[in-house]
């Protein structure tokens, strides 16, 4: 005789369900209809965060003004959050690289010239256009590779002299 225990099943009922069958109820398409309006409308919402953030942001790095760096952080991060959310992967990468060099500014007074700025600026702007969603980066990796060198030479400049030898 076998020591396991026998299930039984259960039938569980949820408010949903009763709802759902309860005469005035919503029907299956009826739900489906209101969840994608619902959807389209946090999607709006998280485009219109994204062009709030990501426009004094590069306003920001095209007139480079090294005290704001904090804000820049800021909307550097916020950019980089909702992209990610949006699926816009590309304009993730890019807030990121962003973000680590203004923090690098910010936090351990890393100096970052105008042109460099510029390039991210630059950058941003062309992840913006949307012309990647969803994961398939690989055409722009030549551009995040670049943009990735360029913050790990400003990031760098943070180290004391005889460790960056």
């Amino acid at each position: 005789m076998s020591d396991a225990v026998t299930g039984r099943l259960v039938t569980v009922s949820t408010k949903f369900q009763r709802e759902a069958l309860r005469p005035g109820g919503i029907n299956r398409s009826g739900a489906n209809a209101a969840s994608d309006r619902s959807v389209k409308a946090m999607k709006a919402d998280v485009e219109t965060q994204i062009e709030a953030a990501i426009v004094p942001l590069v306003t920001l790095l095209q007139d480079w003004v090294p005290a704001q760096a904090a804000k820049g952080c800021g909307w550097a991060a916020s950019t980089r959050d909702l992209a990610g959310l949006a699926g816009r992967h590309l304009l993730t990468e890019v807030a990121m690289h962003a973000f680590d060099c203004l923090d690098a500014v910010m936090i351990d007074g890393v100096d970052m010239r105008q042109d460099e700025a510029k390039v991210y600026a630059d950058a941003l702007v062309f992840a913006q256009q949307d012309m990647c969603r969803g994961n398939d980066i690989e055409p722009f990796r030549p551009l995040l590779k670049n943009l990735k060198t360029l913050t790990d030479r400003i990031v760098a400049r943070a180290m004391p002299a005889e460790a960056a030898r």
